[in-house]
């Protein structure tokens, strides 16, 4: 895949169209829309810079989810440089990817599903993946959303998550109530809730915890996703507690 310029000016009209849809698509409530998403860089350096896409939406009215990571460096011209406005192409296995799937229990965000970790297969400047829940919500009618994890290693990983906004599942509609504003960040340790929405306990009774959007554990991958280009790699979506507990 070819590198690509990324300039500011670039960024700000892609920023504004995005922001003109989101109001015409949200209205003034994002979750009454079939999809919410943000963008955002979670890492900017002279060297590398990493962008992040979050999407949760309603997909065939019980769960979708995507993510897009896009590596970048500086750009080198004769009247200056702009940082992040070229793409950086990266080894297979250097970019990846991960969805973390929350869901709202009316006070507080859980870790309902996630996805393996997924790594590009080939040099490319970027790794979409996307996973669908099949059938009834993971973990029962409430408000989903898309913690977007990505990182893009270069001597370390480097990156972070996005989270995506909230979307009501199962939903066939375009009507919502107002969306839960509180949200987990980077870092943050969240419970973790099974198939019927009640939160994991370990043996001694005590909650079950995971890190929100936590580096992959160790270097580059040597198996990564079979990905064409920019379509999304199909990723599988299993509930948290199965892997917490068997693990």
């Amino acid at each position: 895949m070819s590198n690509r310029v990324r300039t500011p000016l670039l960024r700000s009209l892609l920023a504004a169209a995005a922001g003109t849809l989101a109001l015409v698509l949200f209205g003034a409530s994002p979750a009454a829309a079939h999809y919410v998403y943000e963008e955002a860089f979670t890492y900017r350096s002279n060297d590398l810079c990493v962008y992040d896409r979050s999407e949760v939406s309603h997909g065939d009215g019980n769960g979708y989810a995507r993510v897009d990571i896009d590596a970048s460096t500086v750009l080198a011209t004769p009247s200056g440089a702009y940082p992040c406005a070229w793409g950086l192409e990266r080894p297979a296995g250097y970019i990846s990817a991960k969805i973390e799937t929350y869901v709202w229990l009316g006070t507080y965000w859980y870790l309902c599903a996630q996805t393996d970790w997924v790594y590009n297969d080939t040099t490319t400047t970027e790794l979409a993946i996307q996973a669908r829940m099949i059938g009834q919500p993971i973990c029962g009618e409430s408000y989903y959303a898309t913690n977007g994890v990505g990182y893009v290693w270069n001597n370390n990983w480097f990156g972070g998550a996005v989270w995506s906004g909230a979307h009501y599942l199962p939903d066939y509609s375009f009507g919502a109530a107002e969306a839960p504003a509180e949200l987990p960040e980077a870092g943050d340790t969240v419970g973790v809730v099974d198939a019927s929405g009640e939160p994991v306990v370990d043996a001694d009774g005590e909650p079950v915890t995971v890190v929100v959007a936590a580096p992959p554990a160790g270097g580059p991958a040597t198996t990564a996703a079979d990905q064409n280009g920019t379509a999304a790699a199909e990723a599988t979506m299993h509930p948290a507690a199965d892997s917490l507990l068997t693990r």
